[in-house]
């Protein structure tokens, strides 16, 4: 009844309501009340049937009332909470708009990567369908390529919606990375976050190797410092022991410690790929596609805030054994420490 509502019945001139009983002239599709169908015995058109005349409604069916309680994702289309910041199916951050598609690209549809200079499509197909797009570079970055990213792209063989469920928050710009390390055939692009912040980057993204084996690195690399401060607080653990050569290890520590910070810049999206690729293949072997795999992907990937929190608990509780183990000498040696930060 929704279809006729608001319009006029030709006979009566009155305006149909939900309750009104309706019936419909087979030939051309005016709707009339019952009572006047009745009463005319007749369609008012009936001059013009079969000449291709057929009713146009003279209001539009109203659309139904938008659902507040949820939010449609601008990516996949999949359904969230209100109060959801990015998308449980492949984690895009939602309320955001994507620019439309040129007008004859292939595969219409979500994108997971912005295009970036001239539009290419990887088109339907996955992988094959990427490898047979017309690769052009975005602007102002020599040998860079970008690409749209469709659902069912793939890379390593891996579905681009599976992809962004496990990735998480920023699994647009990770997919876009790992789009554009394959064009290019890298294992290697920049990552500040890795540079900067090293073991918390890796903890971050549920990389428990390597953020347990940088952390120890880093823990190794501080040595001779903890070792002067041995010596400064005058400590029985280091008396009679010849230091001096202290401070050309600690100068090689230095190199060594920059060569680690440019190794996981540079490598970290590379291992991500990796141990990423294979956890998800291990739970696409053990479930089908369906929510029920999008929910293990985004529960197992993701990010965890609660790891970055127990590193900094571990590194402050090793600090403050240090201290206590320091002695008595602990005020010399930390005062020793912040003149040689301070020269």
């Amino acid at each position: 009844m929704a279809l006729y509502t608001g319009n006029h019945c030709p006979v009566c001139n009155e305006v149909f309501t939900d309750n009104d009983d309706v019936v419909v002239c087979p030939d051309c599709g005016t709707p009339y009340h019952r009572a006047c169908w009745q009463k005319v015995g007749a369609c008012v058109h009936a001059d013009k049937h079969g000449t291709g005349f057929e009713w146009v409604p003279d209001k539009a069916p109203e659309a139904p009332p938008e659902d507040l309680g949820e939010r449609v994702c601008p990516n996949c289309g999949a359904h969230n909470p209100a109060d959801g910041r990015f998308c449980n199916h492949c984690g895009t951050p939602l309320g955001q708009d994507y620019p439309p598609r040129q007008q004859g690209t292939a595969n219409g549809g979500p994108v997971y990567t912005r295009p970036g200079g001239p539009q290419a499509s990887s088109g339907a197909g996955g992988a094959q369908g990427a490898a047979n797009t017309a690769q052009q570079p975005g602007p102002g970055f020599a040998g860079i390529y970008r690409r749209e990213l469709r659902p069912d792209d793939t890379i390593d063989g891996i579905k681009a919606r599976d992809w962004a469920s496990f990735l998480g928050p920023s699994s647009l710009s990770y997919l876009a990375q790992f789009v554009r390390m394959d064009e290019l055939k890298r294992k290697f692009s920049v990552s500040l976050s890795a540079f900067f912040l090293g073991p918390v980057y890796f903890f971050y993204r549920k990389m428990w190797k390597e953020g347990a084996l940088f952390t120890l690195l880093s823990l190794v690399l501080t040595l001779p410092t903890v070792l002067s401060l041995f010596q400064a607080a005058g400590s029985p653990l280091v008396s009679g022991l010849d230091l001096g050569w202290l401070t050309p290890l600690s100068w090689a520590f230095v190199f060594v410690d920059w060569a680690q910070m440019l190794l996981r810049s540079l490598f970290a999206f590379y291992w991500y790929k990796k141990d990423a690729s294979r956890r998800i293949r291990t739970i696409c072997e053990q479930l089908p596609e369906g929510q029920e795999r999008s929910d293990a992907l985004a529960m197992r990937g993701g990010t965890s805030a609660a790891a970055v929190v127990l590193f900094f608990a571990v590194m402050f509780a090793l600090s403050f054994a240090l201290y206590w183990a320091l002695g008595s000498g602990r005020d010399l040696a930390v005062d020793a420490l912040l003149r040689a930060y301070m020269m």
